[in-house]
């Protein structure tokens, strides 16, 4: 095998946009409102993404979905759903880049997280009501 061969390819476009998307919603504890992600890829990578290709991808990925939200200042909330980001990444054959990106640390971190705060919105049950413990648990997770 040459050395071309064993070098990585890079990514397509679109797929590379995807991970800009992730890593964008990693650092924001797994939720975004389309406006800004939009705002902020076209800003930082302005000559690479367009606001129409970033709402494109957010639609069409599985691992992107609608999240509740009462505020809809910032267009659609979205939330990452991490499982399904692991099966795209399976199924992409991506493991190996998004381990270099260190994708899988962030969400574990975030999984630690959400776990995390679940289990202190469940210590706080006594002293709240079981529709607002219902509430905070499905915010957290929605």
């Amino acid at each position: 095998m040459s050395d071309f061969d064993k070098r990585q390819r890079p990514l397509p476009l679109t797929e590379t946009l995807v991970f800009d998307i992730v890593d964008y919603l990693l650092k924001h504890e797994g939720y975004g409102y389309s406006t800004q992600i939009s705002s902020f890829m076209v800003s930082h990578k302005p000559r690479r993404y367009t606001s129409r290709e970033v709402v494109g991808i957010l639609r069409n990925r599985p691992m992107f979905r609608h999240a509740q939200s009462k505020d809809r200042k910032g267009g659609i909330r979205w939330r990452l759903d991490l499982l399904q980001l692991e099966r795209y990444l399976a199924q992409k054959g991506f493991q190996e880049r998004a381990n270099e990106l260190g994708l899988y640390d962030k969400m574990r971190e975030l999984k630690l997280s959400q776990i995390t705060n679940t289990v202190m919105v469940l210590e706080e049950m006594d002293t709240m009501n079981i529709n607002e413990v219902y509430e905070k648990i499905a915010t957290l997770w929605s």
